[in-house]
């Protein structure tokens, strides 16, 4: 029942001469003030938290953000939405850009039931050895759509499977990098 999604430290596009310093700062975050008020409003004794600390490869991403594979306001809503932004979704967690919005119904097949295409001002990418930049968007770029439908359609699908195999609804952060 609880999930701690943005309470601890993430660290992006780490080389391997830093990390073991990022994966400190990512434990230390655990008494930050936001983990550290998550739990006491829960109930949670500090000693009964374990944590762990996930390493992977860095996708640098062409678009990117967070699907819930259904509502997270309204559980009986079976909709899955799609949050996308050009680059890294950096922003769509922190929140510092509304990000592009589609919503998949589900059936047989998927199909869009809605979307909304914001003008997007920024992204984030990957430095080519360490470290994230903010880029600013002009032209075209900005209002373009971060995902293709048939695109929203893979993930969602890809969501639906996830869900089915963990038995229930989830919060998936998700990249595509350049490739596709």
């Amino acid at each position: 029942g609880t999930s701690f999604a943005g309470q601890y430290r993430s660290e992006l596009n780490v080389s391997r001469d830093n990390l073991l310093h990022a994966y400190k700062e990512v434990v230390a975050s655990k008494y930050a003030l936001p983990a550290m008020t998550y739990r006491l409003n829960r109930g949670i004794r500090d000693e009964d938290i374990a944590m762990s600390v996930g390493c992977m490869a860095m996708v640098n991403a062409a678009s990117s953000g967070v699907m819930y594979t259904r509502n997270p306001m309204d559980i009986r809503d079976q909709s899955i939405a799609i949050n996308a932004v050009w680059g890294l979704a950096k922003s769509v967690v922190d929140g510092t850009v509304i990000p592009d919005l589609f919503v998949v119904a589900r059936g047989i097949p998927l199909a869009i039931q809605h979307k909304e295409i914001q003008v997007k001002e920024r992204k984030f990418v990957c430095y080519p050895d360490e470290g994230v930049c903010r880029l600013d968007l002009t032209g075209e770029s900005a209002g373009q759509p971060s995902l293709t439908d048939q695109q929203a359609l893979e993930l969602a699908e890809m969501g639906v499977r996830i869900e089915a195999h963990y038995g229930s609804p989830q919060d998936i952060e998700w990249a595509i990098d350049a490739g596709g």
